[in-house]
């Protein structure tokens, strides 16, 4: 007879939550344009990781081109809130945007 062993499985990440999340983060860029250096040093401080899944690779090199390209907060905000491949890539990872919002306890 098998070992009938019950799997564990993560509850899924709710979306509602990662949503607010990322527009807590839009929110937070466009008072505070100065926090994009985090999103600089989140990129640098990842890519440096040795070992990170293919995906969240892409997304920092996404990032990294999104603000290359452009320092207008109002741009790189749409970039993240587009519904293109680079905008749901980049919001499929929230841990790029780890630090922007200050925790108030």
């Amino acid at each position: 007879m098998r070992n009938m062993r019950k799997t564990r499985r993560r509850p899924k990440r709710d979306n509602n939550t990662c949503e607010d999340y990322i527009y807590k983060v839009i929110a937070e860029l466009q008072n505070s344009p100065n926090k994009i250096t985090t999103l600089n040093e989140n990129c640098e401080f990842y890519q440096q990781q040795r070992f990170l899944k293919k995906g969240f690779q892409r997304a920092i090199e996404h990032m990294q081109w999104v603000l290359a390209v452009d320092d207008d907060i109002a741009r790189i905000c749409n970039q993240i809130m587009a519904d293109d491949y680079i905008g749901i890539r980049l919001r499929k990872y929230p841990l790029l945007f780890k630090g922007i919002i200050q925790n108030q306890d």
